[in-house]
């Protein structure tokens, strides 16, 4: 198995090729004689390994670089037979025990130039790209052959070949040259692990001239820096640089490691890839209509300028860090477009792990090719509901006696209302970002006036909303949490929301004042409007109502749980 993996005169490469179950089985004596073993074996290797050189590179090579070349044989097999002199002890096991199965011990001199590395290595390419000579072929004074990139042979195989087709030899595709030593130089790249994913590929000329930003972000950071950028942190750059910088009409790629094997997951053309979400010189933006707080201030707007800041927030929040997922602490962004993703690992339980599992496709579409008709309002709508729902049933009450999913819930409202008419197929749909203010005003009108009357179901909801939130907020019990909405929300005829209302009234009637109050008068509107609507189509405005500022208590100092901080309930 010990082989040296090296194709210059100027250097050597081997591993010593252990397992990671072999490693846990030697001790410090039998560590020592394997690798002194082994080190006999490569020093056994090196002569014929430099014959074999300068005879392939024998055209190449002057006289003192033929010198050159010998002297580093000879130091290697004086190096080689110097270890096995050496007695290893603890600290050389500890650090041995670190390798990984793919480590190599490489060799090389540091006074050849880089191009002239190269330059051998492709003079050794040029003879040795194709695998089998016997395929090869000539037309028009260019060879074309098959590579291991593309081809498979099967030789052994009778089943599998080619027996009745027109293919020459049964080979189906071989390439030139140039093209072969283009693919290995590819397959290094891809092993390397420093390409971006989604990988972004050009076949117009014309249209690849647009990207000279993008591949000189690329080649700096990825090879100069040594810094692993994604596709998301490109583009970024290039666009931050020139706001007006087109990208389309290119390929996408996105591509996974499974069991060491390459696998593409998704392969699609891109038209025009939308980075800006600006329309009409406006981005879109989420309001604080659910009074969040951040640093003791009441939070701004929050704007969305582009497309990965989308991702970053709106993504990440609805799905709950767990589709697009980051690590503040550690500085990491990962997502999981094609992934296994273990529904353990979702925070609120199997509501947004089925979302994810549902959309996320949607969503990558919708972000990286720009199919702005993958979301729509719907799907929207049913996604946050779900996520809201999830939150609801994970609520529990801390040490402050504070809801530790109440801020997750009401960012999420705060999404689903100030994009309710973002996506497609918003035709006909309320502006929920204007009712929502609105229907507030109304239920401090009637709570304040008894002259004053519901005038549309929109109303009736959101006022029992409103209900249910002061008669829950009575209960004296240690899990008084948001969890208790969820029986309420699922009532679909008006009649039962009313029934349920009411047994909550009879439970906690010990609690409550009863007079002429905003109480009363808001409870009593819920409790006589009719309507033969299905209120599951209003689902939403329950939750609004439940979650916005509670108007029966509006003279009140608010408590530690209307002003809730940025990240102070999560778990």
């Amino acid at each position: 198995k010990l082989k040296i993996h090296t194709t210059s005169p100027f250097a050597i490469g081997f591993n010593f090729n252990f397992g990671k179950d072999e490693k846990k089985k030697l001790n410090l004596d039998s560590m020592q004689s394997i690798i002194d073993k082994r080190f006999e074996i490569i020093l056994e290797r090196v002569d014929n390994y430099f014959q074999n050189c300068l005879e392939i590179f024998k055209t190449k090579l002057s006289q003192n670089e033929i010198d050159l070349i010998n002297k580093f044989k000879n130091f290697l097999k004086t190096l080689f037979k110097k270890f096995n002199t050496l007695t290893f002890d603890s600290t050389f096991q500890n650090e041995f025990n670190k390798l990984k199965e793919t480590d190599y011990l490489k060799i090389y001199l540091d006074n050849i130039e880089l191009n002239y590395y190269q330059e051998l290595f492709n003079f050794y390419l040029e003879d040795n790209v194709f695998n089998k000579k016997d395929y090869n072929i000539e037309d028009d004074g260019v060879t074309y052959g098959v590579i291991d990139y593309f081809t498979t042979f099967n030789d052994d195989k009778t089943y599998l070949k080619h027996k009745t087709s027109l293919f020459m030899d049964g080979i189906s595709y071989r390439f030139s040259v140039d093209d072969a030593k283009t693919l290995i130089t590819f397959e290094k790249i891809k092993e390397s692990g420093v390409l971006p994913n989604p990988l972004p590929i050009f076949i117009d000329k014309n249209e690849f001239k647009n990207t000279d930003d993008m591949i000189k972000i690329f080649k700096t950071e990825s090879f100069e820096t040594g810094e692993k950028l994604s596709y998301s942190e490109i583009l970024k750059k290039v666009f931050d640089k020139d706001k007006a910088k087109v990208l389309k009409n290119y390929y996408l790629l996105f591509f996974q490691v499974e069991n060491k094997e390459l696998v593409i997951k998704d392969f699609d053309f891109v038209s025009m890839f939308r980075y800006s979400l600006e329309k009409e010189h406006q981005n879109p933006k989420v309001l604080n209509l659910y009074e969040l707080f951040k640093d003791g201030k009441l939070r701004e707007s929050i704007e969305i300028k582009d497309i990965f800041f989308f991702e970053r927030y709106v993504v990440r929040t609805i799905f709950n860090n767990s589709l697009v997922h980051i690590d503040d602490k550690k500085n990491s962004y990962r997502v999981k477009y094609f992934e296994e993703i273990d529904s353990t690992y979702v925070s609120v339980g199997d509501s947004v792990y089925q979302m994810i599992i549902k959309y996320r496709k949607a969503f990558y579409d919708y972000i990286y090719k720009s199919k702005t008709e993958a979301i729509s309002c719907y799907m929207f709508d049913e996604i946050v509901f779900n996520s809201i729902i999830g939150d609801l049933r994970k609520d529990k009450l801390n040490d402050k006696k504070q809801h530790t999913k109440e801020y997750s819930i009401k960012e999420k409202l705060n999404i689903w209302f100030s994009l309710y008419n973002y996506f497609t197929n918003s035709y006909g749909r309320l502006d929920m970002s204007s009712k929502i203010p609105e229907l507030l005003e109304r239920m401090k009108k009637i709570a304040n006036n008894q002259e004053e009357h519901f005038k549309s179901v929109e109303e009736f909801v959101f006022g029992a909303g409103q209900i249910i939130y002061y008669l829950l907020n009575q209960s004296k019990a240690s899990e008084r949490t948001h969890a208790l909405l969820e029986p309420f929300i699922q009532k679909v005829q008006s009649e039962q929301l009313q029934n349920s209302i009411s047994q909550a009234i009879n439970a906690y009637k010990h609690e409550i004042s009863f007079g002429k109050g905003r109480f009363e008068r808001l409870a009593s509107e819920v409790l006589a409007f009719d309507t033969d609507e299905n209120l599951k189509n209003y689902q939403r405005l329950l939750l609004a109502g439940y979650f916005a500022s509670p108007v029966i208590y509006e003279k009140k100092e608010k408590d530690n749980e209307s002003t809730l901080e940025e990240g102070g309930d999560n778990e």
